[in-house]
């Protein structure tokens, strides 16, 4: 009887994939690091839509519990490595939400296993936005510890905020994001199809 779980030959395999999710990930970001606009309307995106070739191959190989979890446990675990424990936890949060969309034949649909995918990094371009919601005196108490009086790291703050947390900067940034990672999907299906299976590779 075929199991639900992963193999250790299947986690090791979900483990490597994963990591070179992140790793090109961190690759796209350069580029639009010193770019505010791009890095919240373009980057996540563009990071969907390469990873969803990733992604597909990572779901036909390993489509079993677990998939999920350490795909975004692990990015969750690379944000805590990089010093954003809020964003991690968001991250391990998502892990669970992830499997819980897949239990129950999720991955026999042809719409539910895009869904974390999707979710995955809309999450990634939320980060800021969400830290600006919800810790927004934590930013003040980084601004002050860097030397700032009260008053100027509240304005600094406030001005970061005006554009993070604008609603049409979120509605644009969500459905760029949203978009190109459908289309990163739909790549890897498309390239499944013609390339990989064709070559063995699943």
């Amino acid at each position: 009887m075929k199991s639900k779980f992963l193999n250790l030959k299947e986690f090791v395999l979900d483990i490597v994939l994963s990591c070179l999710m992140i790793g090109i990930g961190y690759l796209i970001m350069l580029p639009f690091a010193a770019n505010m606009q791009l890095l919240y309307f373009l980057e996540p995106g563009l990071i969907g839509l390469v990873n969803g070739i990733v992604y597909v191959l990572m779901i036909r190989k390993c489509p079993k519990i677990g998939t999920q979890f350490i795909i975004a446990a692990l990015y969750g675990t690379y944000m805590l490595i990089m010093g954003s424990a809020y964003a991690a936890l968001y991250f391990y949060i998502l892990a669970i939400v992830n499997e819980l969309i897949v239990l129950g034949g999720g991955y026999q649909s042809k719409v539910r296993p895009a869904v974390p995918h999707i979710l995955m990094w809309c999450l990634n371009a939320m980060g800021s936005t969400l830290n600006l919601f919800l810790f927004r005196e934590s930013y003040v108490k980084i601004y002050m510890d860097l030397g700032m009086d009260e008053t100027t790291a509240m304005s600094a703050v406030s001005q970061t905020a005006e554009f993070w947390c604008a609603p049409q900067n979120i509605l644009l940034s969500l459905g760029v994001t949203a978009v190109l990672c459908v289309g990163g999907y739909l790549l890897g299906v498309k390239m499944l199809g013609k390339h990989f299976n064709p070559a063995g590779v699943v």
